[in-house]
């Protein structure tokens, strides 16, 4: 369908949907998605709107007005806004931008997440991706397709999966996070302090302590014990050693240390948990 907004020229295209019921229970779902070609005398201004936005510039100037930040968006920059907020945008003349409203599950404390790490200004070389996914999405229902909710839904959790992948450099081996959780798997069966991993990648404890929690969601202690855990579950199921046995190869002193900690985590002993297992390959009689 062809836009009526002021400033939005003809050649411009926009869609709206309903959502069902099971999608607003259990999925993301878009609302709007469109392709704008405006000019100058295009704006917009809300005190509050229920649905998210995203948006991708792809020529032009774009101009925001969102959490007291006044900020100018450029070619090839994407803009996340949560429109339960106030907000104000307008167009320079020339702006040429793909958008998609959505809303659904948890989509907006997901927003507010990616707000608080790198505001609602993104320069980040997934950005392409993003915008490759609102012209192919806009494109499809330009061409009347038809798709699941699973699958409609599927398209916001790529955008989200690209505002929230890592720099490329944070994968590199010289990333200090990467390297603290290659040598906690390494060495989980000794002694394992905060003061010790920080020493191991050069940065001081306070440092590599936020670090460490922003990439992994976990502090380096927590992931330390989660590693440990993971490994004695995979020793449970696939070996026949003793939890005195496992207890010491994944770093407890003792039976008694594994079985309290692993209850804590798991809700149930060690021994319980192998036999959960067990049970469930044995022939039926």
């Amino acid at each position: 369908m062809k836009p009526v907004d002021i400033g939005v020229l003809s050649k411009s295209v926009c869609f709206n949907f309903t959502p069902p019921e099971l999608a607003k229970k259990l999925y993301f779902y878009h609302t709007w998605c469109g392709h704008y070609y405006c000019t100058k005398n295009y704006f917009m201004k809300r005190d509050s709107f229920p649905p998210l936005l995203v948006v991708y510039v792809r020529e032009g100037m774009f101009h925001f007005e969102y959490r007291d930040m006044v900020f100018d968006a450029e070619k090839g920059d994407v803009v996340l806004l949560d429109c339960s907020e106030p907000h104000y945008y307008r167009a320079y003349d020339g702006l040429e931008f793909l958008y998609m409203h959505f809303d659904g599950s948890n989509s907006h404390e997901i927003c507010q997440h990616i707000l608080a790490l790198n505001g609602p200004l993104i320069r980040h070389e997934n950005n392409v991706m993003i915008g490759n996914l609102l012209y192919n999405m806009v494109r499809f229902y330009q061409e009347d397709g038809v798709e699941t909710m699973f699958q409609s839904s599927m398209r916001i959790y790529h955008v989200f999966e690209y505002l929230l992948a890592p720099d490329r450099q944070q994968y590199e081996k010289s990333n200090p996070v990467d390297q603290a959780i290659r040598y906690i798997r390494a060495h989980m069966a000794e002694e394992i302090s905060l003061e010790g991993l920080a020493n191991e990648v050069n940065l001081s404890t306070y440092y590599f302590a936020h670090c460490f929690k922003e990439q992994t969601g976990f502090s380096p202690m927590e992931f330390v014990i989660n590693t440990r855990i993971s490994q004695a579950k995979n020793l449970l199921v696939l070996t026949t050693k003793s939890v005195a046995e496992i207890a010491y190869e994944v770093g407890y002193a003792s039976a008694s240390s594994l079985n309290n900690i692993f209850t804590k985590k798991e809700g149930m002993p060690p021994g319980q948990y192998r036999r959960m297992f067990q049970a469930g390959r044995e022939d039926p009689v």
